[in-house]
């Protein structure tokens, strides 16, 4: 009997006890692959999400590529991203939901209760109450999670904590909880599996990015040797070259640097250095000029290929 090969981590299976199942579909899981993917209530079948888990972690971000190249993004965002019951902001769309805790001194919860709706939300229903610093005279507050386009929150019966998306810590060592570090302050979200909270927030954005940014391109103005960033996180040297540039908001815009050694930085307009490592986060659109003009001589304009990769939604809190 030839051995059959899991269509998950794609290990070949070994003697007559040791060999992958066969799913529904026709695919085969080995013991691991299933265990794996059960782990983290996801259902058992061939399907994105189980194999991003069952995957490397440098390979992730290929595959949810290779996936929106052979699936229209719409598709695949009524797919994985459904409409949820929970009353938003105009605009808002969930991108994450789920349980969690977080430990705070017993002192910092406020008395009365809070709103349950996410479009109640404004400034003043915002407490952010900060993660306990020690045991001593601390709760665990439960309650639930949910990423939006706009930003995170996390929503108990007594307060509500309202985060930037850039304030995430997503390539955090910690995979049983949500990290966030806001103004000095962490935020410590316990929830099994937070890999996958991230995973999801990741490919929602390529999706996002897939349908609003066809062009594919970074496109230079030959009178003023300007381009035009659109919402969404550019590499470097992917998407731009390092070297100085000069940049100005369009509007009520945000740009946030993050350098090779993840610190983050708020920049809003004037000359600016980025170098090889770093990442520009856009929110609204940023007009970029570059020292050097270079022409494409047969359109007059010149462009620099280079792609939105995990754009961020607006957000104006």
């Amino acid at each position: 009997m030839a051995n059959k090969v899991c269509d998950f981590c794609l290990e070949e299976g070994r003697g007559l006890f040791h060999q992958p199942e066969r799913l529904p579909d026709g695919h085969y899981i080995c013991k691991n692959c299933r265990k794996i993917i059960t782990s983290y209530d996801l259902q058992v079948k061939y399907d994105l999400f189980q194999l991003l888990v069952t995957s490397e972690p440098h390979m992730q971000e290929m595959m949810m590529g290779d996936y929106l190249e052979h699936h229209r993004a719409q598709d695949a965002i009524a797919k994985y991203y459904p409409i949820t019951p929970m009353v938003l902001h105009k605009g808002e769309h969930v991108v994450n939901m789920r349980k969690a805790v977080i430990t705070v001194d017993r002192g910092d919860i406020p008395s009365e209760p809070a709103v349950t709706r996410i479009g109640d939300i404004g400034r003043k229903q915002i407490s952010n109450v900060p993660s306990a610093k020690s045991a001593s005279g601390s709760a665990d507050v439960e309650g639930t999670l949910y990423e939006t386009d706009a930003a995170l929150y996390f929503l108990s019966p007594n307060f509500i904590n309202c985060h930037r998306l850039t304030s995430v810590i997503s390539d955090h060592i910690d995979k049983d909880a949500v990290h966030v570090l806001e103004h000095g302050r962490q935020f410590t979200y316990k929830t099994k599996h937070s890999d996958l909270f991230h995973l999801r927030s990741v490919f929602y954005h390529m999706a996002i990015a897939a349908t609003e940014n066809r062009e594919k391109s970074l496109v230079y103005l030959a009178s003023e040797n300007t381009m035009t960033l659109k919402s969404g996180k550019y590499n470097v040297p992917k998407n731009l070259k390092s070297g100085t540039y000069w940049v100005n908001p369009v509007e009520d815009a945000t740009l946030h640097v993050r350098d090779a050694n993840g610190r983050l930085r708020r920049v809003s307009s004037g000359r600016l250095r980025i170098d090889n490592g770093s990442t520009l986060e856009v929110d609204g659109q940023y007009e970029v000029r570059y020292n050097k003009r270079e022409e494409n001589p047969e359109s007059g304009n010149t462009i620099i290929a280079g792609a939105v990769t995990k754009p961020d939604a607006a957000q104006k809190k």
